[in-house]
């Protein structure tokens, strides 16, 4: 299996995360012309209120930095041990593909049932990127 493979969803999910930052910038940009919230709210996050559609996508973005950081490190540890396997990189495009899908549900019809199943699949992704790491090492 070549190696760098599990560096191609680490990447997708670098843009994934950076457009949704940018999405929440020019969303709040928006809000603070059209006087939907003061610039003053944004100094301390206490002075005055953010609407809440501005509030959805900042938890959005903060979950962005939550179970994903696992992601990543699992897929480096994979990659500098060369421990790559195709059922890995699977499980890594999984994750990518449920966080896509996780992010479209939330920013959009914010079905909590819908949002629960994407996020715990790509919880078993993930734990499932970890055990073939585990295994791996544990094989040598």
């Amino acid at each position: 299996m070549d190696q760098i493979s599990i560096i191609y969803p680490t990447l997708v999910m670098f843009a994934h995360t950076m457009i949704i930052i940018f999405t929440m910038g020019l969303a709040r940009f928006i809000a603070i012309h059209k006087g939907d919230v003061s610039i003053k709210f944004f100094r301390t996050y206490c002075d005055g209120a953010q609407t809440e559609r501005l509030h959805l996508i900042a938890r959005h973005v903060q979950n962005l930095f939550e179970v994903p950081p696992l992601f990543y490190l699992g897929c480096v540890f994979l990659f500098v041990t060369n421990s790559v396997t195709s059922v890995a990189l699977g499980f890594a495009w999984a994750f990518v593909g449920l966080r896509l899908l996780h992010s479209i549900i939330h920013l959009s019809v914010n079905n909590v049932s819908y949002r629960f199943f994407c996020f715990g699949a790509g919880l078993m992704a993930v734990s499932g990127l970890w055990i073939c790491l585990a295994v791996a090492l544990l094989s040598r």
